[in-house]
């Protein structure tokens, strides 16, 4: 058996454009993700998402990139493509579903010596932790659960709390989603104990969008499961 190597002949080159490119932070630590997460690609036929089977590369520095979507043989008589990125994780859920299930963008046709029509724009995605996130045992963290007020659990919710002046010098805030069950886990890293905190629920997906709020003091108020109904 003999072997064969192909390479590019003198003269010619390859190169390698991504369509996106996605920055998934940690929330709670401020780095990349250091638990496992899913990124899962759609593609938009006609009115719908199509599941796809395409893997993202993961870059050294830990962004997530599609090289190579979009190449073929005559990009002059290709049409973009929609894609939509999905992030799932058990430790994880990604902030944006608090208005939309996935990342879109378009992978604009392109071969070794006609570049995409448009470049790639680096896209955050903020991951706030889930109720199994394995927090560190000095974080304050407040659980609790939004439901309607018929008492059906609503996921996708954001939440957020906020304090500022004269309390702190520097306005914090603190957000989270609500996950499967309507459940949530909002660490409070800033909150000082004895304060009364204000948390919000909105639901962005519903229209018109639907809020709740809850009073918390802590630090008792951080061993018992917070409700909020939203309407």
């Amino acid at each position: 058996m003999s072997t064969v190597i192909i390479g590019p002949l003198p003269g010619e080159r390859r190169v390698s454009y991504s369509a996106a490119w996605f920055a998934p932070v940690d929330l709670v630590t401020g780095l990349p993700p250091s638990l496992p997460l899913r990124v899962l690609l759609d593609i938009r036929v006609g009115q719908a998402w199509v599941p796809s089977t395409i893997e993202p590369t993961v870059t050294l520095s830990g962004a997530i990139a599609y090289h190579d979507l979009g190449r073929c043989r005559n990009p002059a008589a290709a049409a973009p493509r929609r894609y939509r990125a999905r992030f799932e994780s058990d430790a994880y859920l990604a902030l944006s579903r608090a208005y939309r299930d996935g990342e879109e963008f378009l992978a604009y046709p392109f071969d070794d010596s006609t570049p995409p029509a448009a470049a790639a724009s680096r896209v955050t995605v903020n991951l706030a932790p889930a109720p199994g996130y394995p927090f560190p045992g000095d974080l304050p963290v407040l659980f609790g659960q939004v439901s309607t007020a018929a008492g059906e659990p609503v996921p996708d919710v954001l939440l957020s709390a906020t304090v500022g002046p004269p309390v702190l010098r520097v306005p914090q805030t603190a957000q989270t989603l609500t996950g499967p069950g309507g459940v949530f886990a909002l660490p409070l890293r800033w909150a000082p104990a004895g304060l009364v905190i204000t948390v919000t629920a909105t639901d962005y997906r519903h229209t018109p969008n639907l809020t709740g709020q809850v009073s918390a003091q802590l630090p008792g108020a951080l061993g018992r499961n917070q409700k909020i109904v939203i309407g």
